[in-house]
């Protein structure tokens, strides 16, 4: 051998990314990213492309549990199969305690300990073994980053997602159910519809309503520079590791209510924080716009599901604002 060409990023200097963000615009880092996603930005508005860019929180975000619910052909599952290096896909089939928390038989940790995002991408297609003792470890995982197994007790900071398909009207909207209280969740596996279902979905910080993106045509894919996938995932991967940008985000929000809505409400805007002005150079509106806002109405259709399902929820979220 004379020479070798590594084909993968080895180690990222991610002092020197942070520092690149002040080059450019913010139109045009939102249109860097989206387009390293593999997605054409000038072909989405700016509601979508926060939609998209709102995909990668999971990701840079430690213990963001999120939900997407979209047509098919919207490229929901892409980036955890394609781009995300530290992410697991389940796609269909059975999903068991063994493999996704412990497996007492061999004695080792499943994937819910080893990657930076867990997602089930087509949940009407999974099944759940064991369903009683998969549902109950996986609510108290999603509440506290701890679970607990047969007597074995774990922790993890991986974030969870669902992913699912739903029908959608002529109009572009999330068909309701039949009684018209609008469910989103109807079509979807019983484990995620029902008042016993609540608690568990009252852990999920945000819900991404995909419905409002188009379905992908070759117009629709990236068309210019972007950064390498393997770069964007240790990237990614990087800003997770720093907790600054939570304490910016305490530090500067006033909210008096709920307080699992508020710490979810913080979560996701600390994830659009990490992602939109790395630098944390920003002004107290734009992290009003461009993180809160987003932010809190992503809890919010999580709100809405929860009052619709259970009365002992407010569609309502508390007061959260933006403060000095």
């Amino acid at each position: 051998m004379v020479e070798f060409k590594p084909m993968q990023t080895a180690i990222v200097d991610i002092d020197y990314f942070i520092a690149q963000r002040k080059r450019f615009s913010l139109e045009e880092w939102r249109g860097l990213i989206i387009r390293s996603m593999g997605y054409e930005p000038s072909r989405y508005g700016p509601t979508e492309q926060g939609w998209l860019i709102a995909r990668l929180g999971m990701l840079v975000q430690p213990r963001l549990n999120f939900i997407e619910l979209a047509p098919k052909g919207t490229g929901k599952s892409y980036i955890f199969s394609q781009l995300a290096k530290y992410a697991w896909l389940i796609s269909g089939g059975v999903v068991t305690r063994a493999g996704l928390f412990y497996d007492m038989s061999r004695k080792t940790p499943g994937v819910i300990t080893k990657y930076d995002a867990v997602v089930l991408d087509e949940v009407q297609t999974i099944q759940l073994r064991q369903e009683g003792e998969i549902l109950g470890a996986l609510t108290g995982f999603l509440e506290s980053g701890e679970f607990r197994v047969v007597g074995f007790s774990g922790n993890s900071e991986a974030s969870f997602g669902l992913l699912a398909n739903i029908p959608i009207g002529r109009d572009g909207r999330p068909l309701g159910s039949e009684s018209g209280s609008g469910n989103l969740f109807e079509t979807l596996p019983s484990w995620l519809r029902g008042k016993d279902s609540s608690a568990l979905l009252d852990r999920f910080h945000g819900l991404i309503p995909g419905w409002e993106l188009p379905r992908i045509r070759r117009e629709h894919l990236a068309d210019g520079l972007g950064l390498r996938a393997d770069y964007l995932s240790e990237v990614l991967h990087a800003l997770r590791l720093d907790d600054s940008y939570m304490d910016f985000v305490q530090h500067h929000t006033k909210a008096d209510g709920d307080l699992r809505d508020i710490r979810a409400v913080q979560r996701v805007a600390a994830a659009l924080l990490r992602l939109l002005f790395p630098d944390m150079e920003i002004s107290l509106t734009e992290f009003e716009h461009f993180c809160l806002r987003p932010a809190k109405t992503m809890r919010s259709l999580i709100r809405d599901q929860l009052s619709k399902m259970d009365a002992e929820y407010s569609p309502a979220l508390p007061t959260i604002e933006a403060a000095g």
